[in-house]
Order: structure tokens, then C-alpha cells, then sequence
């Protein structure tokens, strides 16, 4: 994006209050000398709502893992009661959720996974981390080594969602740490690696010096254009030293291609995965539920 540009978005966001992005289309609409900007289609609108709905589901399993004893827990999660809490209209959802077959135990393993690979970054020097489609993630609020490491948490979803995620942490009486910075974003918009980009580097982020990206149930809802897109962003904005950790499920549903062959197309060096099943034996005793190898978890390293 022209550094002009830039400047023009941060003048109207201080002067009217509006977020990145719409103050970006307010700009561009004025420079193409367009009447309106063109509204997201309402099924669009309710597909992404019925989406953030899952995040509920996924409060209430790690919700449920401070509850276990502790030589059990393989995280502590204190707000995510507070989120399970909040979905009340969402109950009949969320507990098909929770009927399916290992639905628990792969929310609480690739938690306890991705915990560790933020761990790590840290430890190797990273000290942005960036949570793609954050939902209700709270690893910002509940990981002390972010806080010690001074590093900044950079949470990335819809408006529509990081609304209710502020409005049900402050009905909590949770205050947000000044090093968790939301970014409201549109990831329908058709400009998408120069919006992101543009919205977290208003946010404080600095492009191409290393970060962590932490990316987690969100392939599942998405298309291969969308995955590429995603990943070539994160390799551009990381930079050399840059991770991102991800869910996915198992690869038939990418044809030919292996995720280490997409991951190293889109721009990473190296990819490494576990299942399901290797993820149990790692962190949970007696054999696998039959089903746990369909899941897996991905770190990739610029």
C-alpha cells in the first residue's frame, strides 16, 4: 500500500473513529470517485456467523479441562468459562459439536500442541504472535511466558466476533493486557493480503522480522485458494524465522498435494505434522480413539 495512502487511513481513523478497513474503503471509494462501497452479501454474512458460533463449542471443552484433576488437565484455560457461558443460544449447536467422536480429546490435544509451539517461538526469540481467526483464544490472557517475554499478541477475526469476545470478557470483569491487540477484519474482503497487512501494521505490527502465527480450526471452513492465500500472507508479513501452526484434517481433501508440498509452494522451508493418533500416545495414556489419526497439526517454518 502507498505510504499516502497510510497516512490518509490513519488521519480518518483518528478523525471519525472507524476501523482500518472501513476507513480504507471510505478512501479508495473517494480516489475511484465511487458511490458506495459495495455491501457483503447477507448469506455471506450469516454463513461467517454460524462459523463463529463453533468458537462456543470450543470454550466449552477447554472450559471443562480446568474442571479435571490435575495430573489430567494438559492446559488451564480460566476464561474460557466465561465464553462457554456467553453461548447459550447457541447450546443445540454446540452440543452436536460435543456428540461427535473424539470432538473432546482433539480439542484438548491440538490446544496442548499449538500452547507448546507459542512456547517455542518465544523461547527462539519471536516476540509477535498473531492469532488468525482467534475466536475465542485467550492464550494471550492465560500464557504468563507471552507476558514475560514482553511479546505482543496480535488477534485477528471479524468484527462481528471480536465484538462479542470484548463484550463477554468485560461482563466478566476480564481487562484486556495492553500487550493483546485486537484487529477487526473482513476475510471476505477481495484486497486481502493488502487489508491484512495494512491492519496489522496499524496495530504495531512489524512486517518481515519474524513472528509466530497460530491458525487454528479454521481450514476446515475454507477453500484451497483461501489456504494458499493465507499461507503466502504469513510467509510474505512473518518473514525469514517466521512459524505458523495449524489444524487440519486428513489430506485427501487435497488431491495430490501433501501440505508439506503446499506449504513449501506458498513459501516455507520446512513442515512438519503429527496425527491424531501420535498426538494422543504424546499426551494422553492408553491407546488412540479410532478416529484420532483423521485430525492433524502443522508447523511451518519460513
Amino acid at each position: 500500500m502507498p505510504s499516502h495512502l497510510k497516512e490518509l487511513v490513519r488521519t480518518r481513523m483518528e478523525k471519525t473513529g472507524e476501523g482500518y478497513q472501513q476507513a480504507l474503503r471510505h478512501l479508495r471509494a473517494q480516489e475511484e470517485r465511487a458511490a458506495d462501497v459495495p455491501s457483503i452479501a447477507e448469506e455471506t454474512v450469516v454463513r461467517s456467523r454460524t462459523v463463529a458460533d463453533t468458537a462456543f463449542s470450543i470454550a466449552f471443552v477447554r472450559a471443562e479441562e480446568g474442571r479435571r484433576p490435575d495430573g489430567e488437565r494438559l492446559f488451564v484455560d480460566p476464561d474460557a468459562s466465561v465464553f462457554a457461558a456467553a453461548g447459550v443460544h447457541a447450546a443445540e449447536s454446540t452440543q452436536r459439536f460435543l456428540d461427535l467422536p473424539f470432538f473432546r480429546d482433539g480439542v484438548r490435544l491440538r490446544t496442548r500442541f499449538l500452547d507448546g509451539c507459542v512456547r517455542d517461538s518465544l523461547a527462539a526469540g519471536l516476540d509477535r504472535i498473531v492469532l488468525l481467526g482467534a475466536g475465542f483464544d485467550a492464550r494471550g490472557l492465560r500464557m504468563t511466558e507471552i507476558a514475560s517475554h514482553r511479546a505482543t499478541v496480535f488477534e485477528v477475526d471479524t468484527p462481528y466476533q471480536m465484538d462479542r469476545k470484548r463484550r463477554a470478557l468485560a461482563s466478566a470483569g476480564v481487562k484486556l493486557p495492553a500487550h493483546v491487540v485486537y484487529v477487526p477484519f473482513d476475510f471476505d474482503t477481495t484486497d486481502f493480503d493488502s487489508e491484512l497487512g495494512g491492519a496489522l501494521e496499524m496495530a504495531g505490527f512489524k512486517p518481515r522480522t519474524g513472528a509466530m502465527f497460530v491458525w487454528e480450526g479454521v481450514i476446515g471452513y475454507i477453500d484451497d485458494a483461501a489456504i494458499d492465500q493465507t499461507l503466502r500472507f504469513v510467509a510474505r508479513a512473518g518473514g525469514s524465522r517466521s512459524r505458523v501452526a495449524f489444524t487440519f484434517a486428513d489430506e485427501a481433501h487435497l488431491g495430490n498435494e501433501t501440505m508439506a508440498a503446499r506449504t513449501k509452494r506458498c513459501g516455507f522451508a520446512s513442515f512438519d505434522d503429527l496425527a491424531g493418533d501420535a498426538l494422543w500416545r504424546r499426551y494422553l495414556p492408553g491407546e488412540p480413539h479410532p478416529n484420532a489419526w483423521v485430525t492433524k497439526v502443522g508447523l511451518a517454518t519460513v
